[in-house]
């Protein structure tokens, strides 16, 4: 009987690495009792500053990267992401990143679902983060992450990473429509700070075709705590490169506030394009941690409790204080976006299948979306 726990003030914490470079945070997680470190494979984004045909030909390399996840009680936040960053030296420039979600609610998990348990204040003088930024994620078709990317860094986001995963929606309930459309999908993430997130979202929502049918999903999600230190620019020249430009002006300029596009009285981006038409919101994200083979399951109840869509980001347990026979599996991220009134319904079918299927571990979080973008027909 997989019964459920609850639990609340928890946050989910995205680590980002250059790939090879995690081994010494994931130590340094275990040692501060970190549990259930799901580690996915990710590539980075950089802007060529050479400019000019060849760049257009032969663009700098994406950097193969590491993306590490996990649920952190709000008491342990500090302390975890600091030794994090001493770690992996995140306070270095194009180090990485380490940024928080609030999770929106309660923390169900069955009693076999290992969850760092809260204790102490939360207090650490030495906390380095930024507190007011936003995480904006992007779930588009192969091949479209890259443009969202490039869009993001142009409008001045640090080192968009893509991850990889599957999704699909009310059409794979039609057999005939699964073989004409693979189930592949890039998933997009860019942490910024919140007087640069509408910017960086409407340009990669234009850049993704966001509202035209098919194409995908994004939204936004509030991030309470982060550092990021992803290089955003590859040069071929000795000169300074626009990360030290731009960290020199807001260094003249005591802030970041400079960066941010005028606004004109009518609401509009001044000087720019106007704002997208297809703003949803009363949306919260709901997330289902679960063994990747028992991902097809809970996919299959999400859809037909009636959520319009649903992907799946997979990744490798990197707990080091996980049971030797546990070490490398593979786990899933099972994720929809609802309106809050259809919570219930959706997290009941899931728990439902979770209990009928005899499926030991799981664990279901949610995040509240701020504002999202997709066709509406």
């Amino acid at each position: 009987m997989s019964d459920f726990n609850s639990t609340t003030d928890y946050s989910l914490v995205s680590i980002i690495l250059p790939k090879l470079t995690g081994e010494a945070v994931v130590q340094s997680l275990g040692k501060n009792g970190a549990k259930h470190i799901i580690q996915s494979t990710s590539r980075g984004s950089l802007l060529n500053e050479g400019g000019g045909f060849f760049s257009k030909m032969f663009p700098p390399p994406a950097p193969e990267q590491e993306l590490f996840q996990l649920l952190v009680p709000s008491s342990k936040l500090g302390d975890l992401m600091t030794s994090a960053v001493e770690a992996g030296q995140l306070n270095r420039a194009g180090s990485g990143a380490i940024f928080a979600m609030p999770c929106n609610g309660e923390v169900q998990h069955t009693g076999a679902f290992p969850l760092l348990i809260a204790e102490g204040d939360g207090s650490n003088d030495a906390d380095p983060f930024i507190a007011d930024m936003e995480a904006i994620i992007g779930i588009v078709e192969i091949g479209v992450g890259d443009d969202m990317a490039e869009a993001a860094l142009k409008a001045g986001s640090s080192g968009p990473t893509i991850t990889f995963g599957e999704g699909g929606g009310v059409r794979d309930k039609i057999r005939l429509l699964r073989l004409t459309k693979g189930p592949e999908k890039e998933i997009v993430i860019a942490a910024v700070e919140k007087s640069e997130a509408d910017k960086v979202f409407t340009e990669m929502a234009r850049s993704g075709k966001i509202t035209e049918p098919g194409r995908g999903f994004m939204y936004t999600t509030p991030v309470n705590r982060g550092l990021i230190n992803i290089s955003t620019t590859f040069s071929s020249g000795a000169g300074a490169s626009l990360d030290q430009i731009i960290g020199a002006i807001d260094e003249i300029k005591g802030g970041k506030d400079w960066r941010s596009v005028a606004t004109a009285e009518d609401g509009t981006k001044a000087g720019g394009q106007p704002k997208l038409l297809t703003d949803l919101t009363e949306l919260v994200g709901l997330f289902c941690l679960v063994h990747r083979d028992n991902y097809p399951a809970i996919y299959d109840a999400i859809l037909n409790a009636g959520a319009g869509g649903v992907s799946v980001v997979f990744g490798t347990l990197r707990d080091p204080n996980a049971p030797a026979e546990q070490a490398n599996e593979e786990w899933a991220s099972v994720q929809t976006s609802i309106a809050p009134a259809a919570l219930d319904k959706v997290r009941d079918a899931i728990k439902d299948t979770i209990k009928r299927e005899g499926i030991d571990s799981a664990c279901l979080f949610t995040h509240s979306i701020d504002k999202a973008a997709t066709y509406i027909p």
